[in-house]
């Protein structure tokens, strides 16, 4: 009694730990889980309380492990791995293969089932996150929009409200200067000219403030490679100053994949090249060692960004192991008429797929299980048949060797079968329908040195 209590508190701090971790470890916090509720029904091979119990939290388990991982790879091979030890070791040692079926059903229904549905509800929930991040992006742009406008009337009124009061200023300065002008007369022209004047820098304060975003210093793509703090060739062809808006998503583009070039590619040779039409390259060699696996939502965010003023961008490996990331971009923002849809797309085509990964995995465990258990049940029955006339010929003291026997047994130790004590007793299906009212009856027969020393027709009716 104390080592059963001993047992359920071994494997319910197990599983609270594992549902502790599986957040930030959900391989770990799976594959234990998985070791678990093996342990638990390998030792029984039965569906008894505990394995039961053990059911609904394998589940629930896995669904978060397919939720919370980043990376679907570590929690699949973990899956992959429980099946394989669970099979092998129902093969090998505890039962034989129809523990091994159960133990394979076990894991679809309650791990690659629920894992699966995980990954859906992640993608999902990624979909999501982009509806609001694509909001944002849309009231950015528009931000974008009124900042241009300002910037368009800005230009206006010092093209044109600004050239007359310059004129008028000049106008009357001459004025001022007129030798048949009366004291009286002068002194009227030099407070109209300094009307004027003052006119004239009253526009110049609206002017900054309307062009304020304009104004803002954008640092050179020189500066950008500089605090990168990598090894990098700049071939810089642009002469000309660049718009402030178009400056701002040069600075952006070049700052992100210098930086994924430090997180996934460190040591890498990096070149960095700006041609004369606004077409940037960042190219970087092979990484020296193994880089980390990141989530392509860096990227995602410049394709997003490069749209946003009317460019393209375009992110891929290059032919000798290394990476290259490429954007055009236009001289000033190109005003758009419809929102742009570049990581929506993306993220909606992972969901298509997400699904149609769940429902094929789901349909081929579920097909394996209604089509596995009830073949391996005619399997088994067929394939250890020991008719009534075999039974009947088997005499007391004969050697095994010489009775007719089927080539495998039906099971090896049935439940609520006694043996008599020192023998070995094989059992055999009396039928080969697994499914008729007679499914449970078996021939019993009970060596001792190889030696028939009892035989037994077990009738065991169901319900």
């Amino acid at each position: 009694m104390m080592d059963a209590v001993w047992e359920v508190a071994l494997y319910l701090v197990l599983f609270v730990t594992a549902f502790v971790i599986v957040r930030k470890r959900p391989a770990v916090a799976l594959g234990a889980a998985l070791c678990a509720w093996l342990v638990c029904y390998l030792i029984s091979v039965e569906f008894d309380l505990e394995v039961v119990a053990l059911a609904p939290a394998l589940a629930l388990l896995s669904f978060l492990a397919g939720r919370h991982a980043a990376d679907p790879r570590p929690t699949a091979i973990a899956l992959t791995i429980a099946e394989v030890v669970g099979v092998v070791v129902a093969l090998t040692e505890r039962g034989g293969s129809d523990t091994a079926l159960a133990v394979t059903s076990g894991i679809g229904v309650l791990g690659v089932i629920p894992w699966a549905f995980g990954r859906f509800r992640r993608r999902y929930a990624e979909l999501q996150e982009v509806g609001w991040e694509h909001a944002s992006l849309l009231e950015r742009d528009a931000e974008n929009a009124r900042g241009a406008e300002r910037a368009r009337l800005a230009g206006e009124m010092h093209d044109l409200v600004g050239h007359e009061l310059a004129r008028a200023a000049l106008l009357v300065g001459a004025l001022e200067l007129e030798p048949t002008l009366t004291a009286q007369q002068r002194d009227a022209a030099k407070t109209a000219r300094a009307s004027v004047t003052a006119a004239a820098e009253r526009l110049a304060d609206v002017m900054q403030v309307l062009r304020a975003d304009e104004d803002e210093p954008v640092a050179a793509i020189e500066e950008v490679v500089a605090r990168s703090g990598l090894r990098v060739r700049l071939v810089n062809n642009r002469k000309t100053a660049i718009d402030g808006i178009i400056a701002r998503t040069v600075h952006r583009v070049a700052a992100e994949a210098l930086t994924n070039v430090i997180k996934h590619a460190p040591g890498a040779e990096v070149t960095v090249t700006l041609a004369a039409n606004l077409e940037l390259r960042i190219t970087n060699g092979p990484a020296p060692r193994t880089h980390a696996v990141g989530s392509g939502k860096g990227l995602l965010g410049l394709a997003e960004r490069v749209a946003l003023v009317g460019g393209w961008f375009e992110a891929a490996p290059t032919d000798d192991g290394g990476f290259e990331v490429r954007a055009k971009l236009p001289e000033r923002p190109l005003p758009r008429t419809t929102p742009t849809h570049v990581r929506r797309e993306r993220t909606e085509e992972e969901i298509r797929k997400s699904a149609r990964r769940t429902v094929l995995i789901t349909s081929v465990v579920c097909a394996g299980i209604a089509i596995g258990v009830p073949g391996y049940m005619v399997f088994d029955a067929v394939t250890s048949v020991l008719t009534h006339e075999q039974f009947e010929r088997a005499e007391i003291g004969q050697d095994e060797d010489d009775l007719d026997l089927p080539l495998r047994t039906r099971v090896d130790n049935p439940l609520g079968v006694t043996a008599p004590k020192g023998t070995e007793c094989h059992y055999y299906s009396t039928h080969a329908n697994p499914f008729d009212a007679h499914r449970h009856d078996l021939h019993q027969l009970c060596f001792r040195d190889d030696r028939l020393v009892s035989k037994t027709w077990l009738v065991r009716r169901s319900g």
